[in-house]
């Protein structure tokens, strides 16, 4: 048995090692992120609403189509759950955005009545 230090190691060691080989296609354009120079709010309630790319639904591996259709039919046959989730998690979201809004429109008029 190994350690999870010990286990973190050797999957990194595996993992550069295949990439090295070319077992994992790094597509890492789809991370990018605009920068920004300052959050709005916005940005903030954009940001807010979860709305997950089903097309990113797919495995990379070699013969990856069956695990494909898996991962779909899993969706499918979830689409509920994780649409009333994804509500949750967006009105949550939501809320906490509009409430960072009120925070700072408070503090900008503190700051305009403590100059005055």
């Amino acid at each position: 048995m190994t350690s999870p230090e010990k286990a973190v190691e050797v999957a990194r060691e595996r993992a550069a090692s295949a990439r090295a080989a070319g077992g994992y296609p790094d597509e890492l354009g789809r991370f990018a992120i605009d920068p920004v120079d300052a959050v709005t709010l916005e940005h903030l309630l954009e940001w807010a609403v979860v709305e997950p790319d089903l097309s990113e639904l797919r495995s990379t591996r070699r013969l990856g189509a069956p695990i494909t259709f898996f991962k779909r039919l899993l969706y499918r046959a979830l689409r509920q759950y994780h649409g009333q989730v994804l509500a949750q998690q967006s009105r949550f979201n939501i809320q906490l955005a509009v409430y960072v809004g009120q925070l700072a429109d408070r503090v900008e008029r503190l700051e305009r009545e403590k100059r005055s």
